[in-house]
């Protein structure tokens, strides 16, 4: 099936997103430092029930930055999706992972008529914004210099690499990690957009949207990593409780970025789940 590439316009700036599929909208919200192309394995199970719309939300993976004066906070990322939300046809499952589940959160408590549904991967919440791992890293690429040494590190092999092994468990292949990084190694624009969203990263952000889950009353699935370096396990089972309607899945053998580690699984997890089907064995 082809994947169709467009552009559109948002709050301070373009963001580019690919569509593919037919059937009801699907909008993935990917995370830190990555793009759209964090769903890539998801493609081929999930595109012939569903039109799926990906993204690259300017969190440092994109490759159109934002103007210079562009709010990069998570409340104005949420706005953007927000935004897109608007121009798609309903009825509307968001999909967050990472960075983009805090993002996701906000835009449902924001603006909840416009999701049916919502399925969260392991993401910032509560008090993990950023996750506790990567909060030395908040003030020192704000530093002079900092985010170009960080940028030139990107283009080594060995460094995406070691990026990769921090939110997934599965090899991923050279070539699919520099798409995801999209022109973070390269770009002083999307460099400078990165800097801005790292600034804004708090945990009062988080929690205080937490208070206001309760606000979507549509159907929500939590898809919760056991073993994740990034995101506490009891985070998963807390974030469900927020909701009217919440329930968890456990990936055994994923770190943050399931679609990478158990793509065939998640999207067994969320076909069941959009089409209403009985909760899979492996849920708690």
């Amino acid at each position: 099936m082809q994947i169709e590439t467009t552009r559109v316009e948002t709050s301070d700036g373009w963001m580019d997103l690919r569509r593919v599929g037919q059937g009801k909208t699907m909008l993935f919200v990917h995370g830190l430092m990555v793009n759209g192309h964090l769903w890539d394995p998801l493609v081929s199970g999930l595109s012939d029930r569903f039109h799926l719309v990906l993204p690259d939300i300017p969190l440092g993976g994109h490759r159109t930055p934002l103007g210079p004066d562009a709010d990069c906070s998570l409340e104005a990322h949420a706005g953007r999706v927000i935004e897109l939300a608007r121009q798609l046809p309903g009825p509307i499952v968001l999909v967050g992972n990472d960075t983009g589940g805090a993002i996701s959160q906000i835009a449902v408590a924001r603006a909840p008529e416009l999701f049916e549904q919502l399925v969260l991967l392991p993401s910032d919440a509560f008090d993990n914004c950023p996750p506790k791992l990567l909060v030395p890293m908040r003030p020192l690429v704000g530093l002079p210099g900092v985010i170009q040494v960080l940028g030139r590190l990107l283009r080594l092999g060995p460094v995406k690499r070691m990026f990769m092994m921090l939110v997934a468990r599965s090899k991923v292949p050279a070539e699919h990690i520099t798409e995801m990084l999209g022109d973070l190694p390269n770009n002083r624009g999307v460099q400078r957009d990165f800097v801005k969203l790292m600034d804004g990263l708090r945990p009062h952000v988080t929690k205080a949207v937490a208070e206001e889950l309760h606000r979507f009353k549509g159907r929500v699935l939590v898809v919760w990593s056991r073993k994740d370096p990034l995101f506490p396990f009891d985070h998963g089972q807390k974030l469900a409780a927020c909701f009217e309607q919440g329930s968890v899945a456990i990936a055994e053998h994923s770190r943050a970025f399931v679609s990478l580690d158990e793509p065939d699984w998640l999207v067994e997890r969320i076909v069941e789940f959009v089409d209403g089907g009985a909760t899979p064995p492996d849920a708690t």
